[in-house]
């Protein structure tokens, strides 16, 4: 029986050489594609893969709170994380999603065959440039750089949501119509956000989401400011 396979990448250049490379393998079958993690829950629960291959940083819902809504639901597919990220913070928010492997971009494509194979046998795999840091932050030994992304942990997940949404540059108006809630609930879940993680600013909000990885820092505007 053939592994089934999701990607879900934002830049189309690259989900499509990732699917072309794991179409390539005879026991894989690469079902669906989608860009960001809303889209990939919906399709994770009609499609049912074994396997998910995910982006972090993805627009409206990033790939690490994909992964752990996918962790919360329960299931069968294995997530595994492609990114160009290598640093801790962003280690320890894909181990507490329990995710079956995180794979570093600029490495081998070896290292996503490998890491497929080892994930559908419940156990996890690092590409080499982050597997002594994994070790390290699972068994307890402390680190540097975990602060941020622990406390957005202090989040919901429907905070989560709304932080990204706002970072994105999205409105108040916006963000309702896209979550089907009310003006003023957004605006609660803005207030809670800034109450929770000590920021004051909306503008400061959305470096605080560039810093942990969720929204790239792409807006020419938000780097000036910077």
């Amino acid at each position: 029986m053939k592994t089934t396979i999701v990607i879900a990448d934002d830049h189309e250049l690259v989900g499509k050489s990732i699917s072309a490379l794991l179409r390539d393998e005879p026991n894989f079958d690469v079902i669906g594609e989608c860009n960001n993690g809303r889209d990939l829950l919906c399709m994770v629960e009609r499609l049912r893969p074994n396997v998910a291959i995910v982006d972090v940083a993805m627009p409206e819902m990033n790939g690490l709170e994909a992964a752990l809504r996918l962790r919360d639901i329960g299931g069968m597919t294995r997530v595994i994380m492609l990114t160009s990220y290598t640093d801790e913070g962003y280690l320890q928010a894909a181990l507490e999603a329990r995710v079956a492997g995180y794979i570093v971009k600029s490495g081998a494509a070896d290292d996503l065959i490998r890491a497929i194979h080892v994930g559908t046998r419940r156990n996890a795999y690092f590409s080499p440039e982050v597997a002594g840091v994994a070790d390290r932050l699972r068994s307890g030994r402390p680190g540097f750089g975990r602060a941020a992304h622990s406390d957005s942990r202090k989040l919901s997940p429907r905070e989560r949501e709304v932080l990204q949404l706002i970072g994105e540059g999205n409105s108040m108006v916006e963000i309702a119509a896209r979550l089907g809630i009310r003006d003023s609930t957004v605006k609660d879940h803005r207030k809670h956000i800034k109450e929770k993680l000590g920021i004051h600013r909306t503008a400061e909000l959305t470096r605080y989401a560039i810093s942990i990885g969720m929204i790239r820092a792409e807006p020419p505007e938000i780097r000036e400011a910077d």
